[in-house]
């Protein structure tokens, strides 16, 4: 690879073999670029490109120019700006993004990188050296971090091996803060350029010179980084791990090569993010794991509101914060949840004992079995995916046929079809018996009503809102696996918002995401 000069200060040549750029800044303005370059030999012929954004999303492209077009010895400036070089790949995100490609032919290559929301940092590598020895990890098929055990004040914590890595060839570090998870390592580092924009009292004040990591490879002394690792500003090493405190209101913690963690010094009934990395040390470049958060216990004088047993209870949630509640567990071992988010996604965590059972985000109705013993411990979370406020309703009991909805169809939707001008089928999955099915159909005045499209998402609204002009069917499902309506008197051209709604045990209501239908103009 080999560097060349040009008059415009705007462009910069990138130079090495690998190449790690120290938080390039870039500041969001409609027309401001950065603009970096680097020529490829004939001899070269593989580089791969990798670009690691530092939080915030930035959209950056890679272009080529052919030498035949221009001077051996300089980039001619006006060419450059007239003829244009050609794009070969672009990426938008926050995310790390690598691209490879062979060099056919001598040629400059034009790295350009814009912020796109606020001003941001950002590194870069460029590798020459084919891809039989890359310095980056390589995550595992599944990169995961899984939370094993949580108590009051820690936390543990497990991941699989970076695929690839060869004794200590690659360690890992930890992040923990009370915001969110992080996709790139750099993310999490001190930036005197950008001052945090919330509080940093996220970790326990009393705790935070005690704050401390154990590993399976405790007792051993961490391996130190070499001086081409260049550490974040205040990092620190110890006989256990690496640790620094940072300008994102959270610690990292860099344990090595152990596969797991546990962190003490939490405070209790608090939600945590907990970050993996994997770090090659001797280049500097690393990878993120899939990131995961837990609540701790609270202290045991505190005692968790309990989900009463065969009575529906609404869950309010907030844009910011978690909803916990305990469950009593069943004498038999067997314990029935409802879920019912009824406006956004939001993520459910149910943990038995302080093991995590579940964990994921839905949006309608589902059924949990819980299997256990009496004297088990039953925690609930709810939390906004969104950040948005939303509803959910919860119901729990030891009898399968006293849920709401018994059997629940896999998918809550339905589709139209066999439009005609003056009619049109509306089919679904079956609910089962015991469960009765309305279908309400209303003319749009504008075609694309938006606000009365949007007014109809909630799925837990019933129909008593409705007008009884509205009302095409209601009738008890039977045990067929698929249902079909044929709705008629529709008018042609005309468009139709149309409802269904699955009523169950004690006029609980499950509503489908509405449709919007337009009959045919002309008939034949």
């Amino acid at each position: 690879m080999t560097c060349v000069t040009h008059p415009n200060d705007f462009v910069k040549p990138v130079t090495g073999s690998v190449l790690r750029t120290e938080e390039l800044w870039l500041q969001r303005h409609d027309s401001t670029l950065l603009m970096y370059y680097f020529t490829a030999n004939k001899s070269q012929s593989a580089v791969t490109i990798r670009v690691t954004p530092c939080e915030s999303p930035i959209l950056w492209t890679l272009s080529v120019l052919s030498t035949q077009d221009y001077s051996e010895h300089r980039i001619p400036y006006k060419k450059y700006n007239h003829m244009g070089p050609q794009r070969i790949f672009s990426f938008k995100g926050n995310g790390e993004e690598s691209f490879s490609f062979i060099a056919r032919s001598e040629g400059y290559y034009f790295l350009d990188f814009m912020s796109l929301e606020s001003d941001t940092s950002f590194q870069v590598f460029v590798w020459t050296q084919g891809d039989e020895s890359v310095p980056w990890p390589t995550l595992p098929e599944d990169p995961r971090v899984d939370v094993v055990l949580v108590e009051e004040n820690k936390v543990d914590l497990s991941w699989e091996s970076s695929l690839g890595s060869a004794g200590a060839e690659f360690e890992y570090c930890l992040f923990i803060n009370r915001r969110h998870n992080y996709k790139t390592l750099c993310a999490t580092e001190l930036n005197g350029k950008k001052e945090p924009d919330y509080p940093q009292e996220y970790l326990d004040t009393k705790a935070e010179k005690s704050l401390k990591i154990i590993t399976d490879k405790s007792k051993s002394k961490v391996h130190s980084y070499p001086t081409s690792y260049k550490k974040a500003p205040g990092m620190m090493g110890d006989d256990n791990f690496l640790s620094s405190k940072t300008s994102t209101g959270g610690q990292r913690m860099c344990v090595g090569t152990s596969l797991n963690a546990t962190i003490y010094g939490l405070k209790p009934k608090s939600l945590y993010y907990f970050d993996v990395f994997a770090v090659n040390p001797k280049d500097g470049t690393s990878v993120a794991y899939t990131g995961t958060f837990a609540e701790t216990k609270p202290k045991q004088k505190s005692q968790l509101p309990k989900l009463p047993d065969e009575e529906m209870v609404n869950i309010f949630l907030k844009r910011k914060g978690v909803k916990i509640m305990s469950i009593d567990p069943s004498p038999r071992g067997l314990k029935w949840l409802f879920v019912h988010s009824c406006l956004h996604k939001a993520h459910i965590q149910i943990m038995v004992n302080g093991r995590i059972e579940v964990s994921r985000s839905l949006q309608g109705a589902h059924n949990f079995k819980l299997l256990g013993n009496a004297k088990d411990n039953i925690i609930i979370s709810l939390k906004s995916s969104r950040g948005g406020p939303g509803l959910v309703k919860l119901f729990t009991t030891t009898a399968h046929g006293h849920l709401p909805f018994s059997n629940l169809p896999p998918d809550i939707n339905m589709s139209i079809s066999k439009r005609s001008c003056s009619s049109a089928s509306v089919t679904w999955t079956g609910s089962g018996p015991g469960v009765k099915y309305c279908i309400y159909v209303r003319h749009l005045e504008h075609h694309l009503d938006l606000k009365l499209i949007h007014k109809h998402q909630n799925s837990c609204l019933n129909t008593n809102t409705r007008s009884r002009a509205e009302k095409v069917v209601c009738r008890h499902a039977g045990s067929q696996t698929t249902s079909e309506e044929h709705i008629t008197d529709l008018k042609p051209g005309k468009a139709y918002l149309i409802d269904l709604y699955f009523i169950g045990l004690h006029n609980n209501t499950i509503k489908f995401p509405s449709q919007v239908v337009k009959a045919q103009e002309w008939c034949t």
